[in-house]
This record gives C-alpha cells, structure tokens and sequence, in this order.
C-alpha cells in the first residue's frame, strides 16, 4: 500500500518538475525571440537611416557638382552661379561625410559674396580669419558650423596667439568664447603648441574656463602648466 502511494507520489512529482521545466522554457524562448525582434528592429531602424543618409550625401554631392565650385586663391571658393562659399564638412553619426559651402553671413542672412572681400581674404590661424574689413570666425561642428562677423574686433591690430587664443588692441578673444571679459588683458599668456591652455596673473585657462590648480591630477595638464609658469 506503502509502496503504491510512494510510486504515486513520485510519478507526480516527476509530471509537475516536467511542467515546470516545459514552462521555463517556453518563457525562454519567448524572451530570446523579443530580443530578437528587438535587435532586428534596431539595426532596421540603423539601416534606413544610413540609407537616407547616403541619399542626402547624394544629392547634395549632385548639387554641389553642377554648382562648379572652383576654389580660389585666398581659400574660399565660388560657383558658377557666382555665389562665394566656405567649404566644410558635416558629419553624421553613421560616419557619412559631406562636404558643404556656407554661402551666407551668420547670422543675420547676409551673402558672403556682398560681404567678404575675397582680394584681401586669408586665414589666420586657429580659427580665425581676415579680409580688409572684419575678422571672421568659423569654428569646426559636426553640422559643419558657421562663418561669421567677430564683433569688436579691431582689425588692423587682432592677431592669433598660441593655438587657440587671439587678441587686438582692446580684447583677449577665445576660438570658442570670443571675447573673454573675465581674463586680464595685459598679462595673459599662451604659446604655440600647448594647446588651448593659458594664463594671467589671477591664474590659468582652458579654453575660456578657468583651471583650478589644487583639483588638477592629470600629469599631461601639469606639464603644460609647467610650461606657462615662466611666460
């Protein structure tokens, strides 16, 4: 009798462990097949993209071709529609390149053609630019950036200094910040090749920003400032 119920229990325990495993896996299969799906649907998502991506690329190539873009000896270029450009590039973020040409003054609309003086127009350095009239600035962005006016500068007296820093005879000016109110003017150093690093007598920079010595643990850093100490 003993025995019977023994084999009964048994025979049970075996059907509902069968089940439970029989469920486990059914659960597995279905969680593995929404991943599945779910990194189908992405890298489809990723495809058309590109693909779109590819097509833009494609037709602003196309456009930029029957345009005849020449460039000129003072580094800007011009259509044969005769408009004057800036070349750059944007990038995108499935590692496409296009090259485009601002045609325009940011950022009130102007046309560079009525604009820059392409005679007199040449390159400065970091990422400032010249002609007879103004000081441009054009900063590298993924979407290619923009080309304008720098505002207060003197243009008979602005040159670059080091390798991201500019000044005239009124402003220290950053590639980024332009001009930078909050630096003192007669003691602000940089030097070429230390990159965007500098300094005054309240302190030192990067960029536009100002460096806390005490919090600095990078042993590159500290080799620049090294550097700027004695300047």
């Amino acid at each position: 009798m003993y025995s019977k119920k023994i084999i009964l229990l048994i025979w049970l325990s075996v059907i509902t462990l069968s089940c439970k495993q029989h469920s486990q896996n059914n659960q597995n299969n279905h969680t593995n097949l929404v991943h599945k799906k779910d990194s189908l649907s992405k890298d489809t998502i990723t495809q058309h993209r590109t693909n779109r991506m590819h097509q833009l690329k494609h037709r602003i190539d196309s456009t930029n071709k029957s345009l005849e873009w020449k460039k000129l000896s003072s580094g800007l270029w011009s259509s044969n529609r005769g408009d004057i450009g800036f070349k750059t590039r944007e990038g995108t973020a499935e590692g496409i390149f296009i090259d485009k040409y601002i045609i325009q003054v940011c950022c009130e609309g102007e046309s560079m053609r009525t604009v820059v003086d392409t005679l007199t127009f040449k390159y400065l350095g970091s990422s400032f630019y010249k002609d007879k009239n103004h000081i441009y600035t054009h900063y590298d962005m993924a979407d290619g950036g923009n080309f304008w006016i720098v505002e207060d500068a003197d243009v008979a007296t602005f040159k670059v200094i080091g390798d991201c820093y500019a000044r005239d005879k009124h402003h220290i000016f950053g590639e980024r910040a332009m001009v930078m109110d909050s630096v003192d003017y007669k003691t602000f150093k940089t030097k070429k090749g230390i990159g965007c690093f500098a300094k005054d007598k309240n302190g030192y920079y990067f960029w536009d920003s100002k460096i806390e010595v005490t919090e600095i643990t990078d042993s590159e850093v500290k080799k620049v400032l090294t550097v700027l100490q004695p300047l």
